[in-house]
């Protein structure tokens, strides 16, 4: 989940995930109304988590706002509010998504917990479909063992017809092993990685398998789909 989801500013946790999934941070400087914005983005904190939404309060007043947003960023916390005179005034949040950093839109303080809710569960289909897409952009359907390395070269993960047999699968971690290296000898490239193939997963949904279709490897008749992969 860290691997797929985070980035180079910190964790980005899925909101069913999440432990704290909103933090309500007051934003003010010298010459504001500090009482009444932070009374009401205690408000705004106290409506949520009447709500039963994990919500966190960083009131904290010995650290700027940016430093706030870094903390909170860093530990992957889907959604943040920030709540100044503007705010307050106008009785709005300001809404920005740890996902989507640059996304920030403010939100009528009407019915706060139910338009969280919802944004929440969009934020979880956004990160969930592009999840998906960036696995699916690298999982490959081979047939034969020469297609298979090229892709296993590529970074890629390969759906494959498999015979289904233990010896079958220890071959193809060794043989896949010493093509790597080979490849890495020939094209010195660096960033080539070296590490064994093998089976990560046998789906349960897939389409079927033909009854002429031959494992990949062994050339024996195949049994089942597999997806194969290194793992890191």
């Amino acid at each position: 989940m860290i691997m797929v989801h985070s980035d180079d500013k910190g964790l980005v946790l899925p909101p069913r995930v999440a432990q704290t999934q909103v933090v309500v941070i007051p934003v003010v400087k010298t010459g504001d109304d500090i009482k009444a914005v932070q009374g009401y983005a205690e408000g705004v904190y106290n409506e949520l988590k009447a709500a039963g939404l994990g919500v966190a309060f960083d009131d904290r007043e010995n650290y700027t706002p940016g430093h706030k947003y870094n903390h909170w960023e860093l530990r992957g916390v889907p959604i943040r509010l920030e709540i100044g005179p503007q705010e307050l005034a106008k009785k709005e949040v300001r809404c920005c998504k740890r996902h989507d950093l640059k996304w920030k839109q403010n939100v009528a303080n009407v019915e706060l917990p139910k338009t969280i809710k919802a944004l929440l569960e969009d934020i979880h289909n956004e990160m969930y479909d592009k999840a998906l897409q960036a696995r699916l952009s690298h999982q490959k359907e081979v047939d034969n063992w020469k297609d298979f390395m090229a892709a296993i070269l590529e970074r890629n993960i390969c759906m494959t017809p498999w015979c289904g047999v233990r010896a079958c699968e220890e071959t193809v971690k060794e043989k896949s092993k010493e093509e790597s290296l080979e490849a890495l000898q020939d094209n010195e490239d660096e960033t080539l990685l070296t590490g064994s193939a093998k089976t990560l997963c046998i789906p349960d949904e897939y389409k079927p398998l033909p009854a002429s279709a031959c494992c990949f490897h062994c050339g024996k008749k195949a049994e089942k789909w597999a997806l194969w992969g290194r793992t890191y």
